[in-house]
């Protein structure tokens, strides 16, 4: 599974160090924890449920002292690759660095309120996540990630890139 930290970096490292993430991990349950650089993605085994792998990880967090903002988000291996294979937007093959990819706390978040967006943003609901093409400026893109925090919930957003390199990695995992 991989599990992304909302909320990470650098007030968060000096909390805790990817090392002592991994350590605290595995005394928690999750086999062969592996953080990918200091991003805050994990990938491990977990013997139960997403909703137990939260609950088990959220304890970990907290037993760093990190807040309530830094929130563990679960994804299994077959749904990354999923969101790969439908691959909705061109742009992420020429701006994988632009193309964000949001990805939920909750089961069903609040998205028919983007039905009728109209910036200048691309959007696809693909599931339970958005993708979007920021264009050339992600930055202009500002108040479209506010909304999205306020009337989606709780998320974290990985550029394509980490994303794809995330399922990639998840896939040489299972080859073992």
């Amino acid at each position: 599974m991989a599990i992304l930290l909302r909320a990470i970096g650098p007030v968060t490292h000096k909390l805790m160090s990817m090392t002592q993430w991994r350590a605290a991990s595995e005394a928690a349950g999750f086999l062969a924890p592996e953080t990918l650089v200091n991003t805050g993605n994990m990938l491990a085994e977990f013997d139960g449920s997403d909703v137990a792998a939260v609950e088990k990880m959220t304890a970990v967090l907290r037993g760093f002292g990190l807040s309530e903002n830094v929130v563990p988000i679960v994804r299994r291996p077959e749904l990354l690759n999923a969101l790969m294979a439908a691959n909705p937007i061109e742009a992420a093959a020429e701006r994988a660095d632009q193309t964000g990819v949001y990805l939920f706390a909750a089961d069903e978040p609040h998205l028919g309120w983007l039905e009728g967006h109209d910036g200048p943003e691309k959007i696809h609901v693909l599931q339970r996540h958005l993708v979007i093409d920021f264009g050339p400026s992600v930055a202009q893109s500002a108040r479209l990630m506010r909304l999205i925090d306020k009337r989606c919930g709780t998320n974290t957003v990985r550029n394509w890139n980490s994303v794809r390199r995330i399922a990639e990695r998840c896939r040489l995992r299972e080859k073992v």
